[in-house]
Parts: structure tokens; sequence; C-alpha cells
């Protein structure tokens, strides 16, 4: 065999170290591709886990402490065409009803129980939408009541107390105390109040229920003063009223609780004004009011205390008066045109909704619904 010339020797070296080294090359360019594929399904895996991690703690969070629910705040209707200081006449109430409470929770009125043209006890419930002006009816109450308390708080309507008979016989006086969520349309039961009562006063200052005054199937008149504490869940009772009385009017203004007027079997109809600051150990005796009257209702306006309504011996009292706190001093406003008693009264802002309500002493009714613009 010959041998291979030497620079063909040199040339099959050279070829096959260059075949060798494009080898080592190839080799090293998959196992980096390999290396780099692996980083990036690593990667992905490390992104889906960590979403699964966050949406797991953010469930954890979530059932651990959940935020407190917010009521978004519904815009103001318009003032625009209302006249200032003057009643106007709006729509009926779809039922017509005396012996009603009424209260603002949302952006709506809601009129609940009282009773109905036959003299019934009713558990009806309506609706009015102060944005579009429109009557609606939303659940019934779960049991007929007339003389309750209904008050607003956290966007939610409470009612408290009450007669529960189905007749005007002032009897049947209940602890009752209901929430009604107006997103779910649901009733709940909430801890029953401390004694029955009917006919009371009702207020709301910061998380607490103030309900004072009233009667039951007992006690002809009651003074005592029950609290109930949202954030506990806890009745409990507060110094009592100086004079114990029923078909009373109570208003929150100025962060005190106020309890005006009422009546007592025999005695016939008072003046009084008392005020309870969250608190203090007593009630403090304040200037009378210039009529005497049960069964009205009062609101607060701008921290100023509107009365509406109400019944004395010669009938129905149209008179419209509101009391300064900061000065003591009452003003005169401008007569209810329909002179009712136990009605509804809701203030919203400076306008004063007074719905409902019987327009002669005794067991009446009406749908008659009267606004007032006060500023």
């Amino acid at each position: 065999m010959s041998p291979v010339p030497r620079t063909s020797a040199q040339t099959y070296a050279r070829r096959r170290i260059t075949a060798l080294m494009s080898v080592i090359l190839l080799l090293a360019l998959g196992g980096l591709a390999a290396v780099l594929l692996s980083g990036s399904n690593d990667h992905g895996r490390q992104a889906a886990a960590g979403q699964v991690r966050k949406a797991s703690g953010s469930r954890a969070r979530k059932n651990a402490s959940p935020k407190p629910h917010t009521q978004p705040v519904a815009p103001a209707p318009s003032l625009a065409g209302i006249p200032v200081g003057r009643w106007t006449e709006l729509p009926p109430a779809p039922h017509s009803r005396g012996e009603v409470s009424a209260a603002l929770a949302g952006d709506s009125i809601y009129v609940v129980g009282g009773f109905d043209t036959t003299g019934h006890t009713t558990a009806v419930v309506e609706r009015l939408n102060l944005r579009t002006g429109r009557w609606t009816t939303s659940r019934p109450l779960p049991q007929p009541l007339n003389h309750m308390n209904a008050v607003g708080y956290g966007g939610s309507l409470y009612v408290v107390g009450g007669y529960s008979q189905p007749g005007d016989t002032s009897a049947g006086a209940t602890r009752s105390f209901w929430r009604y969520d107006p997103a779910r349309g649901r009733w709940t039961a909430m801890p029953p109040a401390p004694l029955p009562r009917a006919a009371a006063g009702a207020a709301v200052i910061g998380h607490r229920l103030y309900v004072a005054g009233g009667r039951s199937d007992t006690l002809t008149t009651i003074s005592t003063l029950a609290i109930f504490d949202f954030a506990t869940g806890r009745w409990s009772l507060g110094p009592s009223l100086h004079h114990a009385r029923e078909h009373v009017a109570g208003v929150a203004a100025g962060g005190a609780v106020w309890i005006l007027g009422g009546r007592a079997v025999g005695l016939g109809n008072f003046a009084d004004v008392e005020r309870y600051r969250p608190g203090a150990p007593g009630w403090d005796r304040l200037p009378a009011m210039p009529v005497a009257r049960s069964g009205f209702q009062a609101v607060d306006v701008d921290g100023k205390i509107v009365v509406v309504g109400g019944e004395g011996p010669a009938g129905t009292i149209a008179e419209v008066d509101e009391l300064d706190p900061a000065t003591g001093h009452w003003t005169r406003l401008p007569d209810l045109p329909t002179a009712r008693h136990g009605l509804g009264l809701v203030a919203d802002g400076p306008l004063v909704y007074a719905i409902e309500g019987g327009p002669q002493p005794g067991l009446t009714t009406s749908t008659v619904v009267q606004r007032l613009r006060l500023r």
C-alpha cells in the first residue's frame, strides 16, 4: 500500500478535526436550546404557581377579614323647579294607610305597616325612589304592624316594636326587631328589644339606635330608653325620660337624641321637649313646643328640628314648627296643606316629605304625599 502523501494526510486530519468540532458545536447548541426551553417552562410553571398562590392568598385574606360593605352614595336629586318655603303635592302613594312609619335607606324612602282602609293592621312596605319619583312595592314585613318605628342605617331599613294585633286595639305590643336588606329584598330577625313597646320615638346616632317613650299592653306610658349597638348586636338600657309618654316623636340632631310631645291617657297632649346626649347621666329639658301634639313626627334639616302633623282635641294639626337647638327658639313654617296624624316623615337634604297618615283623628287613612323645600 502506497503511503499517503503528506499534504493529503494533513488535509485529511484537518477534515477530521473540522468534522469533530462541528459535532461538538451541534451538541453544545442542542444542550443550550434544551436548557433555555427548560428555563422557559420553569418560568411558566412558576408564574402559574404564583397566580395560584396569589388567588389563594386573596381568598384567604377575604375569608379572614372581609372589607366592610359600603353602599355607594346616590347623587342628590335636582332641586331645580322646586319652590322654596312652600308645600307641593306629589303623586299619591299606592296604598291608603295611617299609623305608618317611614325612613330613608339608600336613595329611597320606605313606608311600612300601619292600618289599611278596612282598619286592619298591614304588613305592606312601599318604596319611593327619590331619584326617579316612582313608587314600587317591596317585600312585606314579616308580621303586620302598626305604631312601629322605622329607621335607616348603613343602607338597610330597620323596624322595631309596634302593635301586632289585627285591629286598632292598642294591644299586642311587641319586642320584634327586623332588618330589611334592599339589595337582596330580604327581612331578617334582629335581637329582640328589651321590652315590648309601640308608639315610641326612635333615632340613630353613629352606630347606635335609641328608642324611648311609647306604651305597652301593661304600661300606658313608658319612660325607658333602650339602646341597640349595631357593632356588637346588643341592647342596653339608658337613663329614663323625665316624663313618661306615648305617641311621641323621636329625632337625632346635633349629636343628641330628642323626644318631643306625646300624650298620656286622661292627661291629653304634651309639649315637652327632652334631649339626651350619648353617655350623659340623664335627659335635659328644653323649651316646649309651641303646640302640644301627639301622633306626629320630627326630622332634622340642617341641624334644625322640624315637627309636622299630629292630632289634638280640635282635630289634626296643620301647624309646622322648627326648633333651632343652638338658640332654643321655635319658628313657625308653612302649614301642612293636608293636616294628618300617624304619618311618615322623612328629610332628604332640604326636602321634607310628609307621607300618608290620617286626615281626621282616630283610625283614618290617606294616600297623600306632600313635600316642603326649606332651603
